[in-house]
């Protein structure tokens, strides 16, 4: 498990430029990583095939090229304006109308919208490090130093631009415009939202500049013109778990995702290929359980999540006595980009610190899996990190108690398998300008070799200790108690 082989795969999977869901780049990316576990003896290589409507930028894997924005001026000009790049699963198309900024604090409704084009600024941060620190079940010094401040990274920002989307598309708008407060090139490509929603207009990303010539240029009465390039098509995609078989039959599961558009977002994969090595390279005798590696597919296309597809087949297995604990690892040796105020123009820009991003590590209501994690954390020096039981606030009278876990973490733990995982939201995460840059792979080997000692720990325990309290949510939910809500959104509006 050496830094230079994990920097290779890296490399392999952020070089590939967007690996938007079941597009060729992603398949290929797939492709790779089933030959490189074909060439692991003792692994048992299968897909799961399954379909889905895909939405692919023309130019193909190409967002900034994707998209178009001109706006006419009261006085006849006509000005095209540079883009972030189109946003993911727009309607492809071209429509204009009167261009009008909306606050975020006015909700997009047929009287405000209908016809226009819609200015609306990207979200601000909501998440504050208090909410993390609640409850907290390991806090690292550095993150413990932030109590009372901002979490200010894109965590959360998925959710209100898809309802902006959804909104707009309902108000009859003619199309809308996202402007983040971050010079253009530095977030030029920026994917979200990765809901797989296919939307009803088109809608594009600007930057910090371009966003006050449009305000501006709404202020003045002008017309602007928005256009999306993307084809929209049936295909498929699939999942690949390879099982390397232990003394038991029961599965300890480590699984990531394959698509993503940046170094950070998706380096899991290359984690999983990695403890797939190390453990293929012990005697059977010295695997307690069973072990499977999962690459699982839609993360990009979440109406199509293929984690959410494998912990359902995972959650019917479990009362069979085949599966014991899941873990799911995303964004790996993240290197700290901080938004700081700008120095020669609007808005802020990103900053690499020269420091580790925090992360986040949230682990389910095992005591025997909390404290193994606590242990690891500790012994490997992960960098900033709190240990979690999940991701948000508690809600009594569901199971789980914790509804999120931040990640692809989220569908094992929300079908009450035993669960833990490792998840960062960088700004890096989503925007591909920074490139390798974006990653330590000497922090990204600390964390796997973290996991790694999680689950030597308690590979040999019972399934009973293991899964500690989700016996009893399995219990509630079976009784008919409320399970916490299914976080995917539906792959066609119209549907």
């Amino acid at each position: 498990m050496d830094a230079s082989t994990l920097q290779s795969w890296c490399d392999r999977l952020g070089g590939a430029g967007l690996r938007s869901t079941g597009s060729e780049a992603h398949e290929a990316t797939i492709a790779w990583l089933e030959q490189e576990l074909l060439a692991i003896a003792g692994l048992e290589v299968r897909s799961d095939v399954y379909e889905l409507l895909r939405w692919r930028p023309e130019p193909d894997g190409d967002l900034e090229r994707a998209g178009a924005l001109r706006v006419r001026t009261a006085d006849g000009r006509a000005i095209d304006v540079p883009l972030v790049g189109a946003v993911p699963y727009a309607l492809s198309t071209t429509q204009e109308g009167d261009l009008v900024h909306l606050p975020r604090d006015t909700p997009i409704a047929r009287d405000n919208a209908e016809g226009r084009v819609v200015l609306r600024d990207f979200p601000a941060p909501s998440l504050t490090y208090d909410v993390l620190l609640a409850g907290a079940l390991h806090v690292s010094d550095e993150c413990a130093a932030r109590a009372g401040e901002v979490y200010d990274r894109p965590a959360f920002a998925d959710r209100p631009i898809h309802a902006d989307l959804v909104a707009a598309g309902e108000a009859g708008a003619a199309g809308i415009v996202f402007a983040l407060d971050l010079p253009r090139a530095q977030v030029a490509g920026f994917f979200e939202p990765h809901s797989g929603t296919h939307f009803d207009l088109p809608a594009v990303y600007v930057g910090a500049d371009e966003r006050e010539l449009l305000l501006a240029s709404a202020a003045d009465g002008a017309r602007a013109q928005v256009s999306v390039n993307a084809v929209v098509e049936p295909g498929t995609t699939r999942n690949v778990i390879a099982t390397l078989p232990g003394l038991s039959p029961e599965r300890i599961v480590i699984a990531s995702h394959t698509d993503g558009n940046t170094w950070v977002q998706e380096n899991g994969a290359a984690g999983v290929l990695a403890l797939a090595r190390w453990y293929a390279a012990l005697p059977v005798e010295d695997r307690p359980r069973t072990l499977e590696f999962a690459f699982t597919s839609g993360h990009l296309h979440m109406s199509r999540e293929g984690t959410h597809r494998y912990a359902e087949q995972l959650d019917a297995e479990f009362d069979q006595g085949t599966v014991a604990l899941t873990i799911a690892i995303e964004h790996l040796g993240v290197v700290e980009v901080d938004p700081v105020p700008r120095p020669d123009g609007p808005g802020r820009e990103l900053q690499m610190t020269g420091g580790e991003e925090m992360f986040v590590w949230p682990v389910g209501p095992s005591e025997l899996l909390r404290a193994a994690v606590v242990e690891a954390v500790a012994r490997h020096g992960v960098g900033p990190v709190i240990v979690v039981p999940g991701v948000g606030t508690p809600v009594d009278g569901q199971v789980p108690l914790f509804g999120s876990f931040g990640g692809v973490g989220t569908h094992f733990h929300r079908h009450l398998l035993p669960t833990t995982a490792i998840i960062s939201c960088p700004w890096t995460l989503w925007s591909p300008s920074f490139g390798a840059a974006a990653i330590d792979v000497e922090r990204m080997r600390r964390q796997i070799l973290a996991v790694r000692d999680v689950v030597r720990s308690v590979e040999d325990a019972p399934l009973g200790a293991i899964a500690g309290d989700y016996l009893a949510d399995r219990a509630a939910r079976a009784a008919g108690k409320s399970v916490a809500p299914d976080p995917l959104h539906p792959e066609d509006l119209r549907t």
